[in-house]
Protein backbone atom coordinates (compact mmCIF):
# COMPACT_ATOMS: atom_id res chain seq x y z
CA UNK A 1 0.00 0.00 0.00
CA UNK A 2 1.29 3.21 -0.92
CA UNK A 3 2.01 6.37 1.45
CA UNK A 4 -0.84 8.31 -0.22
CA UNK A 5 -3.07 5.49 0.37
CA UNK A 6 -2.21 4.72 4.15
CA UNK A 7 -2.43 8.61 4.37
CA UNK A 8 -5.94 8.48 3.03
CA UNK A 9 -6.92 6.32 5.75
CA UNK A 10 -5.23 8.51 8.31
CA UNK A 11 -7.13 11.74 7.75
CA UNK A 12 -10.41 11.28 9.36
CA UNK A 13 -8.99 9.46 12.24
CA UNK A 14 -6.43 12.39 12.90
CA UNK A 15 -9.25 15.48 11.86
CA UNK A 16 -11.71 13.68 14.28
CA UNK A 17 -8.66 13.35 17.39
CA UNK A 18 -7.72 17.18 16.75
CA UNK A 19 -11.46 18.19 16.76
CA UNK A 20 -12.07 16.44 20.28
CA UNK A 21 -8.56 17.57 21.87
CA UNK A 22 -9.40 21.45 20.97
CA UNK A 23 -12.34 20.96 23.22
CA UNK A 24 -12.49 22.99 26.37
CA UNK A 25 -13.36 19.92 28.29
CA UNK A 26 -10.16 18.73 27.38
CA UNK A 27 -8.15 21.76 29.15
CA UNK A 28 -10.35 21.37 32.43
CA UNK A 29 -9.41 18.08 32.19
CA UNK A 30 -4.93 18.52 31.71
CA UNK A 31 -5.63 21.15 34.83
CA UNK A 32 -7.83 18.82 36.89
CA UNK A 33 -5.37 15.74 36.73
CA UNK A 34 -1.94 18.15 36.80
CA UNK A 35 -3.22 19.94 40.10
CA UNK A 36 -4.20 16.43 41.49
CA UNK A 37 -0.37 15.51 40.51
CA UNK A 38 1.12 18.48 42.47
CA UNK A 39 -1.34 17.89 45.74
CA UNK A 40 -3.47 21.44 44.74
CA UNK A 41 -6.92 19.79 43.36
CA UNK A 42 -8.49 21.89 41.00
CA UNK A 43 -12.10 20.15 40.94
CA UNK A 44 -13.54 17.13 41.39
CA UNK A 45 -12.11 14.00 41.81
CA UNK A 46 -10.70 12.41 38.18
CA UNK A 47 -12.19 9.28 37.15
CA UNK A 48 -10.40 6.86 34.71
CA UNK A 49 -11.52 3.76 33.24
CA UNK A 50 -7.87 2.00 31.92
CA UNK A 51 -8.30 0.86 28.61
CA UNK A 52 -4.67 0.78 27.76
CA UNK A 53 -4.36 -2.55 29.44
CA UNK A 54 -7.27 -3.89 27.25
CA UNK A 55 -5.50 -7.31 25.14
CA UNK A 56 -5.86 -6.53 21.38
CA UNK A 57 -8.02 -9.53 20.85
CA UNK A 58 -10.62 -7.57 23.11
CA UNK A 59 -10.92 -4.75 20.69
CA UNK A 60 -13.34 -6.90 18.38
CA UNK A 61 -15.93 -6.16 20.52
CA UNK A 62 -15.66 -2.46 20.37
CA UNK A 63 -13.66 -1.78 17.16
CA UNK A 64 -15.17 -4.67 14.98
CA UNK A 65 -12.89 -7.61 13.38
CA UNK A 66 -10.38 -6.46 10.33
CA UNK A 67 -10.41 -2.94 11.47
CA UNK A 68 -7.16 -1.90 10.50
CA UNK A 69 -7.33 -0.54 6.81
CA UNK A 70 -3.36 0.46 6.96
CA UNK A 71 -0.83 -2.32 5.30
CA UNK A 72 2.56 -1.49 7.13
CA UNK A 73 3.42 -2.80 11.06
CA UNK A 74 4.11 1.44 11.67
CA UNK A 75 0.77 2.32 10.20
CA UNK A 76 -1.15 -0.30 11.81
CA UNK A 77 0.22 0.08 15.09
CA UNK A 78 -0.54 4.23 14.88
CA UNK A 79 -4.27 3.57 13.60
CA UNK A 80 -5.12 0.91 16.08
CA UNK A 81 -4.15 3.39 18.68
CA UNK A 82 -5.70 6.19 17.12
CA UNK A 83 -9.11 3.50 16.75
CA UNK A 84 -9.19 2.58 20.08
CA UNK A 85 -8.97 6.20 22.28
CA UNK A 86 -11.39 7.45 19.54
CA UNK A 87 -13.85 4.80 20.86
CA UNK A 88 -13.00 5.63 24.55
CA UNK A 89 -13.26 9.32 23.92
CA UNK A 90 -16.96 8.93 22.55
CA UNK A 91 -17.93 6.29 24.37
CA UNK A 92 -16.78 6.64 27.62
CA UNK A 93 -17.23 9.72 29.54
CA UNK A 94 -14.21 9.43 31.93
CA UNK A 95 -11.66 12.01 32.47
CA UNK A 96 -8.89 10.59 30.10
CA UNK A 97 -7.23 13.40 28.31
CA UNK A 98 -7.56 13.67 24.44
CA UNK A 99 -3.78 14.44 23.54
CA UNK A 100 -3.24 15.45 20.04
CA UNK A 101 0.25 13.18 19.56
CA UNK A 102 1.24 9.35 19.00
CA UNK A 103 3.91 7.29 19.73
CA UNK A 104 6.44 5.35 18.02
CA UNK A 105 8.47 2.53 19.53
CA UNK A 106 12.42 3.57 18.86
CA UNK A 107 13.99 0.23 17.37
CA UNK A 108 16.72 -1.50 18.92
CA UNK A 109 20.50 -2.36 17.62
CA UNK A 110 21.31 -4.36 20.40
CA UNK A 111 19.05 -5.57 22.99
CA UNK A 112 19.67 -5.94 27.19
CA UNK A 113 21.52 -8.94 27.68
CA UNK A 114 22.55 -9.92 31.32
CA UNK A 115 24.87 -12.61 30.28
CA UNK A 116 22.36 -14.98 30.59
CA UNK A 117 18.97 -15.85 29.09
CA UNK A 118 16.05 -14.67 31.13
CA UNK A 119 13.42 -16.85 29.00
CA UNK A 120 9.28 -16.97 29.70
CA UNK A 121 7.19 -19.82 28.33
CA UNK A 122 3.83 -19.11 26.40
CA UNK A 123 2.87 -18.16 23.28
CA UNK A 124 1.98 -14.64 21.64
CA UNK A 125 -1.95 -14.18 23.09
CA UNK A 126 -2.52 -11.64 25.58
CA UNK A 127 -4.49 -13.39 27.12
CA UNK A 128 -3.03 -16.52 27.98
CA UNK A 129 -0.74 -16.86 30.67
CA UNK A 130 3.17 -17.37 30.64
CA UNK A 131 5.64 -19.40 32.36
CA UNK A 132 9.48 -18.44 34.08
CA UNK A 133 12.04 -20.36 32.52
CA UNK A 134 14.50 -19.40 35.44
CA UNK A 135 18.46 -19.26 34.36
CA UNK A 136 19.68 -19.99 37.90
CA UNK A 137 16.82 -22.85 39.00
CA UNK A 138 19.45 -25.39 40.27
CA UNK A 139 21.40 -22.56 42.40
CA UNK A 140 22.59 -19.52 42.46
CA UNK A 141 25.26 -18.17 39.55
CA UNK A 142 25.72 -14.72 39.89
CA UNK A 143 28.91 -14.35 39.10
CA UNK A 144 27.33 -15.26 35.76
CA UNK A 145 25.69 -11.78 35.36
CA UNK A 146 27.55 -9.50 33.17
CA UNK A 147 25.18 -6.53 32.19
CA UNK A 148 24.92 -4.32 28.97
CA UNK A 149 23.11 -2.46 27.84
CA UNK A 150 20.64 -1.65 25.37
CA UNK A 151 21.46 0.45 22.39
CA UNK A 152 18.76 2.73 20.10
CA UNK A 153 19.11 2.76 16.34
CA UNK A 154 19.10 6.49 16.38
CA UNK A 155 18.84 6.16 12.23
CA UNK A 156 15.74 3.66 12.34
CA UNK A 157 13.97 5.66 15.16
CA UNK A 158 14.09 9.49 13.05
CA UNK A 159 13.65 7.35 9.72
CA UNK A 160 10.29 6.42 12.12
CA UNK A 161 9.45 9.69 13.45
CA UNK A 162 9.54 10.99 9.74
CA UNK A 163 7.19 8.02 8.72
CA UNK A 164 5.02 8.77 11.19
CA UNK A 165 4.76 12.20 10.23
CA UNK A 166 4.39 11.89 7.04
CA UNK A 167 1.54 9.53 7.24
CA UNK A 168 -0.47 12.06 9.63
CA UNK A 169 0.14 14.89 7.79
CA UNK A 170 2.52 16.84 10.33
CA UNK A 171 -1.23 17.36 12.77
CA UNK A 172 0.27 15.28 15.33
CA UNK A 173 3.24 15.45 18.11
CA UNK A 174 5.12 12.26 17.65
CA UNK A 175 6.35 11.07 20.66
CA UNK A 176 8.91 8.13 21.03
CA UNK A 177 8.96 4.99 23.24
CA UNK A 178 12.21 3.78 24.29
CA UNK A 179 12.86 0.87 26.12
CA UNK A 180 12.78 0.87 29.58
CA UNK A 181 13.97 -2.11 32.05
CA UNK A 182 11.83 -0.38 34.77
CA UNK A 183 12.08 -0.46 37.94
CA UNK A 184 11.06 -3.28 40.11
CA UNK A 185 14.41 -5.11 40.79
CA UNK A 186 12.97 -8.04 42.79
CA UNK A 187 10.63 -9.09 39.70
CA UNK A 188 14.66 -9.57 38.03
CA UNK A 189 15.44 -11.70 41.14
CA UNK A 190 12.23 -13.95 40.09
CA UNK A 191 13.21 -14.14 36.52
CA UNK A 192 16.58 -15.12 37.45
CA UNK A 193 15.55 -17.61 40.14
CA UNK A 194 11.67 -18.66 40.13
CA UNK A 195 9.58 -17.55 41.93
CA UNK A 196 9.17 -20.43 44.56
CA UNK A 197 12.54 -20.76 44.77
CA UNK A 198 13.21 -17.34 45.48
CA UNK A 199 10.79 -17.50 48.74
CA UNK A 200 12.92 -19.83 50.21
CA UNK A 201 16.21 -18.19 49.19
CA UNK A 202 15.29 -15.41 51.32
CA UNK A 203 15.23 -18.13 54.23
CA UNK A 204 17.72 -20.36 53.70
CA UNK A 205 20.39 -17.90 51.81
CA UNK A 206 19.78 -14.37 52.77
CA UNK A 207 23.07 -12.96 51.87
CA UNK A 208 23.12 -14.42 48.05
CA UNK A 209 19.57 -12.87 47.38
CA UNK A 210 21.08 -9.52 48.84
CA UNK A 211 24.23 -9.96 45.93
CA UNK A 212 21.75 -10.89 43.70
CA UNK A 213 19.37 -7.81 43.81
CA UNK A 214 22.68 -5.78 44.34
CA UNK A 215 24.02 -6.77 41.13
CA UNK A 216 20.17 -6.10 39.31
CA UNK A 217 19.74 -2.98 41.19
CA UNK A 218 23.19 -2.08 39.87
CA UNK A 219 22.44 -2.62 36.45
CA UNK A 220 19.32 -0.59 36.62
CA UNK A 221 21.07 2.12 37.97
CA UNK A 222 23.14 2.33 34.63
CA UNK A 223 20.74 2.03 32.55
CA UNK A 224 18.56 4.76 34.00
CA UNK A 225 21.43 7.16 34.11
CA UNK A 226 22.56 5.86 30.48
CA UNK A 227 19.07 6.73 29.24
CA UNK A 228 19.34 9.99 30.64
CA UNK A 229 22.67 10.83 29.18
CA UNK A 230 21.15 9.50 25.75
CA UNK A 231 18.17 11.45 25.88
CA UNK A 232 16.06 8.77 25.69
CA UNK A 233 13.59 10.16 28.13
CA UNK A 234 10.03 9.65 27.64
CA UNK A 235 8.27 13.25 29.01
CA UNK A 236 6.27 15.17 26.15
CA UNK A 237 4.99 18.62 26.75
CA UNK A 238 1.93 19.40 25.50
CA UNK A 239 0.82 23.99 25.74
CA UNK A 240 4.26 24.53 26.89
CA UNK A 241 3.17 23.78 30.39
CA UNK A 242 1.44 20.12 30.83
CA UNK A 243 3.43 16.65 30.73
CA UNK A 244 1.31 14.18 28.37
CA UNK A 245 1.96 10.77 30.32
CA UNK A 246 -1.19 8.75 29.27
CA UNK A 247 -0.71 5.68 31.47
CA UNK A 248 -1.73 6.41 34.93
CA UNK A 249 -0.57 9.75 35.76
CA UNK A 250 -2.36 11.32 32.70
CA UNK A 251 -1.24 15.04 33.11
CA UNK A 252 1.23 16.75 35.25
CA UNK A 253 2.84 20.51 34.98
CA UNK A 254 6.45 20.79 33.70
CA UNK A 255 9.08 20.27 36.06
CA UNK A 256 10.91 23.72 36.95
CA UNK A 257 13.71 24.42 34.69
CA UNK A 258 12.47 21.51 31.93
CA UNK A 259 13.71 21.53 28.59
CA UNK A 260 12.63 19.32 25.94
CA UNK A 261 16.40 19.94 24.16
CA UNK A 262 17.32 18.49 27.72
CA UNK A 263 14.95 15.74 29.28
CA UNK A 264 15.88 14.44 32.83
CA UNK A 265 14.67 11.69 35.06
CA UNK A 266 13.24 14.21 37.04
CA UNK A 267 10.87 14.99 34.13
CA UNK A 268 9.49 10.96 33.84
CA UNK A 269 7.46 9.68 35.94
CA UNK A 270 8.58 6.04 37.52
CA UNK A 271 6.46 3.01 37.74
CA UNK A 272 8.35 0.94 41.18
CA UNK A 273 6.45 -1.64 42.26
CA UNK A 274 7.20 -5.61 43.83
CA UNK A 275 3.89 -7.56 43.20
CA UNK A 276 6.81 -10.83 42.96
CA UNK A 277 7.05 -10.17 46.36
CA UNK A 278 3.32 -10.26 47.61
CA UNK A 279 4.69 -13.36 49.54
CA UNK A 280 6.98 -11.55 51.47
CA UNK A 281 5.93 -9.93 55.27
CA UNK A 282 6.28 -6.58 55.86
CA UNK A 283 10.14 -6.94 57.55
CA UNK A 284 11.08 -9.26 54.63
CA UNK A 285 9.58 -6.78 52.48
CA UNK A 286 11.75 -4.02 54.11
CA UNK A 287 15.06 -6.22 53.96
CA UNK A 288 14.76 -7.44 50.53
CA UNK A 289 12.94 -5.35 48.57
CA UNK A 290 12.69 -1.47 49.99
CA UNK A 291 16.21 -0.53 49.71
CA UNK A 292 17.01 -1.86 46.56
CA UNK A 293 13.57 0.16 45.25
CA UNK A 294 15.05 3.38 47.16
CA UNK A 295 18.01 3.70 45.18
CA UNK A 296 15.66 3.95 42.10
CA UNK A 297 13.37 6.06 43.30
CA UNK A 298 15.94 8.76 44.61
CA UNK A 299 16.97 9.34 40.44
CA UNK A 300 13.42 10.88 40.19
CA UNK A 301 13.83 14.20 42.11
CA UNK A 302 11.33 15.40 40.20
CA UNK A 303 8.48 14.18 42.97
CA UNK A 304 6.75 11.69 40.32
CA UNK A 305 7.49 8.02 41.45
CA UNK A 306 4.41 5.88 41.15
CA UNK A 307 3.89 2.80 43.34
CA UNK A 308 1.93 0.45 41.72
CA UNK A 309 0.68 -2.58 43.78
CA UNK A 310 -2.07 -4.86 43.06
CA UNK A 311 -1.73 -6.78 45.52
CA UNK A 312 -2.79 -6.32 49.43
CA UNK A 313 -0.38 -3.30 50.70
CA UNK A 314 -1.88 -2.61 54.35
CA UNK A 315 0.72 -3.66 56.01
CA UNK A 316 3.08 -2.59 54.07
CA UNK A 317 2.47 1.07 53.62
CA UNK A 318 4.61 1.94 56.55
CA UNK A 319 7.53 0.67 54.55
CA UNK A 320 6.37 1.65 51.08
CA UNK A 321 5.67 5.71 52.36
CA UNK A 322 9.36 6.21 52.81
CA UNK A 323 10.44 5.37 49.43
CA UNK A 324 11.87 9.29 48.05
CA UNK A 325 10.12 11.09 45.90
CA UNK A 326 6.90 9.01 46.08
CA UNK A 327 3.51 10.98 44.84
CA UNK A 328 0.85 8.64 43.67
CA UNK A 329 0.11 5.53 45.38
CA UNK A 330 -1.58 2.72 44.23
CA UNK A 331 -4.85 1.23 46.20
CA UNK A 332 -6.01 -1.75 44.64
CA UNK A 333 -9.32 -3.52 45.35
CA UNK A 334 -7.28 -6.18 47.47
CA UNK A 335 -5.83 -3.02 49.91
CA UNK A 336 -8.19 -1.12 52.60
CA UNK A 337 -8.11 2.81 52.02
CA UNK A 338 -8.75 3.61 55.24
CA UNK A 339 -5.92 1.54 56.68
CA UNK A 340 -3.21 3.00 53.65
CA UNK A 341 -4.93 6.28 54.68
CA UNK A 342 -3.96 6.00 58.02
CA UNK A 343 -0.69 5.25 57.96
CA UNK A 344 0.36 7.35 55.23
CA UNK A 345 -1.57 10.40 56.84
CA UNK A 346 -2.70 11.75 53.46
CA UNK A 347 0.11 12.48 52.19
CA UNK A 348 0.19 11.03 48.58
CA UNK A 349 -2.38 11.48 45.71
CA UNK A 350 -4.21 7.80 46.39
CA UNK A 351 -5.13 6.07 43.04
CA UNK A 352 -8.58 4.20 44.41
CA UNK A 353 -9.53 1.11 42.28
CA UNK A 354 -12.36 -0.88 42.11
CA UNK A 355 -12.78 -4.33 41.29
CA UNK A 356 -12.81 -5.31 37.63
CA UNK A 357 -13.74 -8.87 38.20
CA UNK A 358 -16.57 -8.05 39.74
CA UNK A 359 -17.63 -5.33 37.44
CA UNK A 360 -17.76 -7.17 34.43
CA UNK A 361 -18.49 -10.72 36.53
CA UNK A 362 -21.97 -10.31 38.15
CA UNK A 363 -22.42 -6.42 39.49
CA UNK A 364 -25.42 -5.15 38.58
CA UNK A 365 -25.44 -1.20 37.61
CA UNK A 366 -26.61 -0.44 41.28
CA UNK A 367 -23.68 -3.04 42.82
CA UNK A 368 -21.16 -1.27 40.64
CA UNK A 369 -22.87 2.13 41.80
CA UNK A 370 -22.60 0.73 45.62
CA UNK A 371 -19.23 0.10 45.09
CA UNK A 372 -18.07 2.78 44.21
CA UNK A 373 -19.69 5.03 47.07
CA UNK A 374 -18.26 2.98 49.43
CA UNK A 375 -14.98 3.12 47.92
CA UNK A 376 -15.50 7.40 47.55
CA UNK A 377 -16.60 7.07 51.01
CA UNK A 378 -14.10 5.81 52.47
CA UNK A 379 -11.03 8.03 50.55
CA UNK A 380 -13.23 11.11 51.08
CA UNK A 381 -11.15 14.01 52.82
CA UNK A 382 -7.96 12.65 50.74
CA UNK A 383 -6.85 13.72 47.23
CA UNK A 384 -7.55 10.25 45.07
CA UNK A 385 -8.57 9.23 42.09
CA UNK A 386 -11.49 6.53 41.69
CA UNK A 387 -10.34 4.30 38.63
CA UNK A 388 -11.13 0.98 36.88
CA UNK A 389 -8.14 -1.06 35.84
CA UNK A 390 -6.40 -4.08 34.87
CA UNK A 391 -9.63 -4.84 32.41
CA UNK A 392 -8.86 -8.30 31.11
CA UNK A 393 -11.73 -9.45 29.68
CA UNK A 394 -14.79 -7.55 29.47
CA UNK A 395 -17.37 -10.90 29.47
CA UNK A 396 -18.87 -9.97 26.10
CA UNK A 397 -20.27 -6.73 27.21
CA UNK A 398 -18.01 -3.63 26.47
CA UNK A 399 -20.84 -1.26 27.69
CA UNK A 400 -19.63 -1.78 30.86
CA UNK A 401 -16.90 0.48 30.41
CA UNK A 402 -19.56 3.21 29.49
CA UNK A 403 -21.72 2.19 32.59
CA UNK A 404 -18.54 2.05 35.34
CA UNK A 405 -18.21 5.23 34.18
CA UNK A 406 -21.01 6.83 34.32
CA UNK A 407 -21.47 5.92 37.69
CA UNK A 408 -18.43 7.06 38.94
CA UNK A 409 -19.00 10.50 37.43
CA UNK A 410 -22.37 11.03 39.04
CA UNK A 411 -21.55 9.52 42.33
CA UNK A 412 -18.48 12.09 42.20
CA UNK A 413 -20.86 15.16 41.74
Amino acid sequence: MELKQEKEIFKPLVDELLKLAALPKETTKKELWAGHQALKPAGKTPVSVYYEGIPSTQWELMLGKNCLKAASKLAQDIEFDLRKRLWMAKNVPDDHIVWPLIQVNAPVSKSFDWGVPLKWIGDDNPEHAKQIDPPFKEGFANEKIKFTDVLIDDKKTADLVTRAKELTDGKLTVSVQYKNMGYSPFDFAVEFRGLETLLYDVIDTPEKVHELMTLITDALLVHHKNREEKGWIKAPSMDNKYLAFGWRVHASYLREGYDKNNLKLADEWAYVSAQTASGLGPDMYAEFVHPYNEKLAALFTGKTVYYHGCEPLDQKASVIKTLSNLRRFHISPWSDVKSIREETKDAFVYEVHDHPGKVFFGMSKDDIKRSIKKLVDAAKGSIFDLNLSDIHNVNGNPNVLKEWAEAAQEVMQ
